[in-house]
């Protein structure tokens, strides 16, 4: 009788012990954007630059296995979805660019006067201007207040900046990268965009060149990217927000993002 209370004790212990540890790990549900799904809107000034969903998914899993309590649950939805879920609750975070618009669905790494914190963001994206040689030889000879005298074909709904205005180019729109790609192949269009960069690791679009196609450095335009969370999340959980954020500063993601980009660009 006395082993048997003594193991009925010894249970309860154990289980009382992974409850708690159970309890203490948070939960965080992410919507990350599916890049094979056309966006439902064309503007997206303040986006980030679309690229392939699995290299999405498999830098948020190396954070979430950086994280000892913290568990990421990863969704994959269009980008406009992403935003309604946040705006909903139904989803806790997402990979955002940062504008003050935005605070009013979703929380990000800011000061006191609301401007981000750069040392908390996920990491900088560069896009730089894809063409051929003649494209090149163009664009350098431009003049400053040239209209409209080159044409630019991008996806619907990826973020091109103000220094891919339309005052600048006459802009053409595809569903998907690779579609902008094959217009620029095909001679339908001088150029599209393509990240070139990430933080400052270069990525190594050689694969576009048995096309004929280069990137144009510098870059046109650099968006930052940050791991925003629901306002509906952050009222709750701000300590676990915080921590993930304080993560992300330690880690060297960008490096790891160029390679992980390369291997998922399509030639």
């Amino acid at each position: 009788m006395t082993l048997f209370y003594i193991r009925c004790v010894v249970a309860i212990a154990v289980f009382a012990t992974f409850y708690s540890q159970a309890r203490s790990i948070q939960t965080i549900n992410i919507c990350y954007a599916d890049s094979a799904k056309a966006p439902l809107f064309l503007n997206a000034r303040h986006e980030i630059p679309i690229f392939a969903a699995q290299t999405q998914f498999n830098i948020l899993k190396r954070i979430d296995d950086s994280l000892a309590k913290i568990n990421f649950i990863l969704h994959k939805k269009t980008r406009q979805s992403c935003i309604e879920a946040i705006k909903t609750g139904e989803m806790d975070a997402h990979l955002s660019a940062f504008n003050h618009e935005k605070l009013s669905y979703a929380a990000f790494p800011v000061n006191n006067n609301k401007q981000p914190i750069s040392e908390f963001a996920l990491t900088r994206f560069s896009q730089c201007l894809l063409g051929n040689r003649r494209f090149h030889t163009k664009w350098g000879a431009r003049e400053v207040f040239q209209r409209k005298a080159f044409s630019l074909v991008v996806p619907n709904g990826l973020f091109i900046g103000d220094a891919a205005s339309e005052e600048t180019f006459f802009i053409e729109y595809s569903f998907t990268q690779q579609g902008a790609v094959n217009q620029v192949i095909a001679g339908n269009a001088d150029a599209t965009l393509a990240i070139c960069e990430i933080g400052n690791n270069k990525v190594d679009l050689s694969v576009y060149h048995k096309h004929k196609l280069a990137p144009v450095f510098p870059p046109l335009n650099t968006t930052t990217a940050y791991l925003a969370f629901s306002n509906n999340f952050y009222s709750k959980h701000e300590s676990a927000a915080k921590l993930v954020w304080q993560q992300l500063a330690k880690q060297p993601i960008s490096p790891h993002y160029a390679q992980l980009l390369q291997r998922n660009v399509t030639d």
